[in-house]
């Protein structure tokens, strides 16, 4: 069944396509380039279809499969790969059709450029975070006598270990937080400058360390309900009811101090427009006896009492389910809140797309 945008009594197809990777690229253009398209609601098993190369799609919900793996919400395909895929559960498609004449007419020129921009972004940023093909091994992931991140840590130092806790901390709850893989050395997060909270905390824990530190990781659950509000709309009720939280921990004065460096004070506004209370925590801080850890003090839990473990080389080390493409529709909200993504951008604007016709997707 095809719905056109006029149709669509709640408004709520264009929020979707607002939390999609193209549309983060896209920017103010995002809306009158949706516009353009239509929308799709395939019903389980049933198949995309040719719908001619010089297609674009959108996935808005739900999922589309192959034998090549699957896109989900926010992701973007071309025509030609749509081909191959169907839905395994009710799944809504935005679709581009880049040859129409309504598309194509000189007056939407900018409009093609805009896309054209988009497309080189997104397509940088997947291939940024797409991980290495063979992969380090589990026990040398907090590599804190790394040469880069001793001298970082050097740099980081101050004049007593709370002071340089505290350096520490702040260094590496200012990078952004973002969904990823976390199969990574403390070295190649600090290269990538942006993490989720177990590559911050693995980062943490290895600067700490080289500093003379005592440091360790701290492991706890979360509900998808508080996780979730850093997500886009459609990704929420696909993910598990509760997962596994980490963050790291420092001991000053003798007692272990909880220090989750894992939010920025960006990503705190965006949980603030579910949890309110989350606006009492901002900025964050850290000190002999300031611990910090969003997440106990919203619970009201006591900061000090939690359990330290050395290291978590089996959680750093496992495969995850999640394509890099899935990790970038994940990512949408929080990019747009801490600015993480305008570095693509600027990638797609140094490009040499003007000397010719658009690219096609």
């Amino acid at each position: 069944m095809t719905l056109t945008f006029a149709l669509l009594a709640d408004a709520q197809l264009p929020h979707y396509f607002e939390d999609s990777t193209l549309s983060l690229y896209l920017g103010d253009d995002g809306a009158p380039i949706y516009h353009f398209g239509n929308v799709r609601e395939l019903a389980a098993q049933e198949p995309l279809g040719n719908t001619g190369a010089q297609s674009l799609h959108v996935v808005l919900d739900g999922r589309l499969v192959g034998r090549e793996g699957w896109w989900g919400p926010g992701n973007h395909l071309s025509g030609a790969e749509g081909a191959k895929l169907m839905a395994d559960g009710p799944t809504r498609v935005w679709t581009l059709d880049m040859t129409s004449a309504k598309w194509t007419a000189p007056v939407n020129r900018s409009l093609r450029m805009a896309l054209t921009r988009a497309l080189i972004a997104a397509d940088s940023a997947e291939t940024a975070a797409t991980p290495p093909v063979d992969l380090p091994d589990p026990t040398t992931l907090c590599d804190h006598d790394h040469p880069e991140i001793r001298r970082r840590a050097i740099r980081l130092r101050r004049a007593t270990p709370s002071s340089t806790a505290e350096a520490i901390f702040l260094f590496v709850q200012a990078m952004p937080y973002r969904f990823g893989t976390w199969q990574e050395r403390a070295s190649d997060t600090l290269k990538r400058g942006s993490g989720m909270c177990t590559t911050k905390a693995n980062l943490q824990v290895a600067l700490m360390r080289a500093a003379g530190l005592e440091a360790g990781f701290v492991e706890m659950p979360m509900d998808m309900d508080v996780l979730g509000l850093l997500m886009p709309l459609g990704w929420q009720p696909m993910m598990r009811q509760t997962v596994r939280h980490y963050f790291g921990a420092v001991k000053l004065g003798g007692r272990w101090h909880a220090a989750d460096s894992s939010y920025t004070d960006d990503a705190m506004r965006v949980y603030a427009q579910g949890i309110p209370d989350a606006v009492t925590i901002i900025p964050a801080w850290l000190g002999e006896g300031r611990p910090y850890s969003p997440t106990l003090m919203l619970h009201e839990l006591d900061l000090f009492d939690i359990e330290v473990r050395p290291e978590i080389n089996e959680v750093l080390g496992k495969k995850s389910r999640f394509h890099p493409r899935h990790f970038e529709a994940l990512n949408t909200r929080l990019d747009r809140a801490q600015g993480s993504h305008i570095k693509w951008l600027s990638t797609a604007v140094d490009s040499d797309i003007t000397g010719g016709e658009e690219a096609q997707a």
